[in-house]
């Protein structure tokens, strides 16, 4: 809303200045002159927005990694997250909150409570699961199928998706909340290019692109329906001792501080960061890792040296016989 009045008011003064400078005099042209350099900076702020792009490898990683220009190229463009969208930008994720102390913590969070390879221990039993059930799908497929077809990429997505749903929100989430939890996660990816519309002025956007918004409305809204539930559960039951905690427990957990206000004291993360931060969780651990797993069989199959070189390598770690080769095998 505060966008759409920015607008109108700056039209308002545009029309007056025009208005002026046809009826007035030397220096009513001045005044039109003020005003036509302020409306012009007004809208060059939200129509010219400069993106640097640098493919050199050597410049990358000066600027970057060694840090000699400070943090100019810490930070990104404005992202469309479908959380950042609905909230007028107050509310953000990893992928869409500006670089500053807000994206410090939460990313914190999660490399040291969830991704450090010291911790990953903890969801050993969850993939064990999630691989087990993967090699029953594509068994499943294999013998049901008259030809022999099987579609993996829907199978490695539905595996990859179970296990971040444990790991973001723990055991004993029910396979058919986590089915639809799935679908509606690929509907807001898939719906990600529609939200290019509303990076420039927003409250006009979506008065133009009502449909857009409503569907965008309508996929959030079914996210939090099946969210919050659990969010709310896990907030409120007693963790025992010893118990592996959820990525979900470490954001209830989380004290955040404020960016637009640093005299406020840390304050705990809101319902809708909570679901913005799971949705991006599983969002982008599932359509990562199935695309990379995709992409390593295509080649497997497209070059049978590799398939004979990764045979080789299994039957030096393991025994022929052995059904799969396990983690402490890898990690060695």
């Amino acid at each position: 809303m505060q966008d759409l009045l920015i607008l109108i008011l700056s039209l308002m003064l545009l029309l007056v200045a025009m208005a002026v400078r046809r009826h007035g005099h030397a220096s009513s042209k001045a005044v039109y002159t003020r005003l036509a350099t302020s409306v012009k900076s007004t809208f060059a702020g939200w129509l010219r927005q400069p993106a640097i792009v640098i493919r050199d490898r050597a410049t990358a990683h000066r600027l970057l990694v060694r840090g000699c220009v400070g943090g100019s190229f810490s930070n990104r463009p404005p992202s469309m997250a479908p959380s950042a969208v609905l909230s007028h930008r107050r509310y953000h994720n990893l992928t869409s909150a500006p670089y500053g102390p807000f994206w410090r913590v939460t990313r914190r969070n999660l490399t040291s409570e969830v991704l450090h390879p010291l911790r990953l221990h903890r969801y050993a039993a969850a993939r064990r699961d999630a691989l087990c059930d993967l090699f029953a799908d594509l068994k499943n497929q294999c013998t049901s199928s008259p030809d022999g077809l099987v579609l993996a990429a829907e199978s490695i997505r539905t595996a990859m998706f179970g296990l971040l749903t444990t790991m973001c929100f723990g055991d004993g989430v029910d396979a058919d909340l986590i089915r639809a939890m799935a679908d509606a996660q690929h509907d807001l990816v898939q719906f990600f290019p529609e939200l290019r519309v509303f990076a420039k002025l927003p409250a006009a956007a979506r008065l133009i692109h009502r449909q857009r918004w409503s569907k965008l409305v309508a996929l959030r809204r079914k996210q939090e329906e099946m969210y919050l539930p659990l969010i709310h559960a896990r907030r409120s039951r007693q963790r025992k001792s010893g118990e592996t905690p959820a990525y979900v427990d470490t954001l209830i957990d989380l004290r955040v501080p404020d960016d637009h206000n640093k005299r406020r004291r840390p304050r705990r993360l809101t319902d809708g960061e909570l679901v913005g931060m799971c949705s991006e969780f599983l969002g982008a651990g599932t359509e990562t890792v199935a695309a990379a797993l995709q992409w390593i069989m295509a080649n497997l199959v497209k070059r049978p040296h590799m398939q004979e070189a990764v045979r080789r390598e299994i039957n030096a770690a393991v025994d022929e016989d052995a059904e799969e080769v396990g983690e402490e095998v890898l990690g060695s």
